[in-house]
């Protein structure tokens, strides 16, 4: 996996820290997870991994990185509630269909959103130097719905 610059790593540590801590109410200490320390799991091997570290992304909100290699794409799918990401490296491309401003590539620090059941492809472009990675918090709830070849 090719890595972003140690500085990109200790900022996005430093800020989940805080917001971990302040959504969480784990006190006045926080909680700090280093880099290394997210477990990622292929979701769709070789595409799509998830390092969730905090709540449970089956059943309510939670705390996840995404993980998608350069030139990969997740098939269309859409998400049973509205999430925000942060992209913490690479250039990542999620086109929502009716949405033409959607269409741009989200670089280190991007900020953006998905409504609830918007169909939508997540990708990490071609070009990108490094596999892109967003953090998701409050993220989907529930299901998460892939569509490949209908509208289930």
């Amino acid at each position: 996996m090719k890595v972003a610059s140690p500085l990109l790593q200790i900022a996005a540590t430093t800020i989940i820290g805080a917001s971990m801590a302040m959504a969480d109410g784990h006190g006045e200490k926080g909680e700090f997870i280093s880099a290394d320390e997210v477990k990622f799991e292929d979701i769709i091997p070789g595409v799509v991994a998830f390092g969730t570290f905090s709540g449970d992304r089956e059943n309510g909100e939670h705390r996840t990185f995404v993980r998608i290699p350069a030139g990969k794409a997740t098939p269309l799918h859409t998400h049973g509630a509205a999430y925000e990401a942060v992209t913490i490296q690479g250039k990542f491309e999620n086109p929502t269909e009716g949405n033409d401003a959607s269409n741009v590539t989200l670089t280190a620090g991007s900020y953006y959103t998905v409504p609830t059941n918007a169909k939508h492809v997540t990708r990490c472009a071609a070009d990108s130097l490094v596999d892109c990675i967003s953090f998701f918090s409050k993220a989907f709830h529930s299901i998460l719905r892939w569509l490949i070849n209908d509208d289930r």
